[in-house]
């Protein structure tokens, strides 16, 4: 995971794609939530925004506060949620809440990247707030699994095309028994 290390493309909210990437899916109205530590005083990282939005790729997953431009996306300040982005192969024991009352979330433990900003595995949390939960957690659970199979990430996450056999080909049944076959 690495916090305030998303480039923008200039004038838009849009994450610059790296090699091979391809966006499958981002949601707005997403609160975001990053724990860490054991509890201790002083040992724990807790970092939160209220609004943004939430992009999933076929490499990582990454999420832009409501007020992130392409000039803040990855200015470093200390406990500033600028913007964030994990891999996908760095995302553990991820679930998919839906509380009685309340926005459905999306939760995971999140290892950490070297120069990441951020030290010890955390909890991440996406709340989202104005639907489009599901779709992104079903997302990520494929490409999880995915990765799980294979060991790595897929070069994309597209669903392949239902078969179609001939249409206007009908069987052929012989006009006549073969020989030797007799009927009853």
């Amino acid at each position: 995971m690495a916090l305030n290390a998303v480039m923008l493309e200039q004038g838009t909210r849009h994450p610059v794609p790296l090699p091979n990437e391809n966006f499958l899916y981002h949601c707005s109205g997403v609160k975001f939530e990053l724990k860490s530590g054991d509890g201790y005083p002083g040992d724990q990282l807790s970092l939160a925004s209220p609004s943004g939005t939430a992009f999933i790729s076929n490499q990582r997953i990454i999420f832009l506060p409501a007020t992130t431009t392409h000039l803040t996306s990855t200015t470093n300040q200390p406990h500033t949620v600028n913007s964030y982005t994990i891999p996908h192969t760095n995302i553990k024991d991820q679930k998919f809440v839906q509380p009685l009352f309340g926005a459905n979330r999306f939760e995971a433990l999140a290892i950490p990247v070297a120069n990441g900003h951020v030290e010890g595995r955390a909890t991440l949390v996406l709340t989202f707030k104005e639907g489009g939960g599901f779709d992104f957690a079903t997302i990520a659970r494929k490409l999880s699994e995915r990765i799980q199979e294979t060991g790595e990430v897929p070069a994309h996450e597209e669903e392949l095309p239902g078969y179609e056999g001939p249409q206007d080909v009908l069987p052929a049944y012989p006009d006549e028994a073969p020989p030797g076959y007799e009927q009853r």
